[in-house]
């Protein structure tokens, strides 16, 4: 199914919304995704579990920023999951794998805080990190191709 059939029928269903924005509300959610990989870097040794969490938060604004620049948003009860699989879609085949360890992020991270019985480890701290600065890298060359007035930092 093409993207632009995808996102139609998302839109049917109701999982996505059309949300026209400006790139000041893009670099807002920008330099709070900038500073949650920071605050996750000044805690990563000390809480796993809450640098872990920080990542994702960075993680899902930078997803938000993708579904935002092409002019939608989530709305549904699954937001998460709906903004990497469209993003995922919108960025393409070459993100597939990127995207399927993002969604086990986000399983993993939903377990932390609706059934807290489980502790995240320094491995799955490191892979979260890990999977961030590849998928910035990657990611913010798209979006420098798709508004140049937003504020891309440098790296993770």
């Amino acid at each position: 199914m093409s993207l632009e059939k995808l996102v139609n029928q998302m839109i049917r269903e109701g999982k996505l919304k059309k949300q026209p924005t400006d790139s000041t509300y893009l670099n807002n959610l920008l330099v709070a995704s900038k500073r949650n990989f920071d605050a996750a870097r000044l805690v990563k040794n000390n809480i796993n579990e809450a640098a872990f969490k920080l990542v994702y938060d960075g993680l899902l604004q930078i997803g938000r920023v993708v579904l935002l620049v092409n002019g939608y948003r989530p709305d549904d009860g699954e937001q998460h999951k709906t903004t990497f699989y469209i993003a995922g879609e919108i960025l393409g085949n070459d993100y597939a794998e990127l995207i399927s360890r993002i969604q086990r992020f986000r399983i993993k991270r939903n377990n932390c805080v609706y059934e807290p019985i489980g502790f995240i480890s320094k491995v799955e701290t490191d892979a979260i990190f890990d999977t961030a600065k590849e998928f910035w890298l990657k990611t913010k060359k798209y979006l420098e191709s798709k508004d140049r007035q937003l504020k891309l930092f440098k790296d993770i």
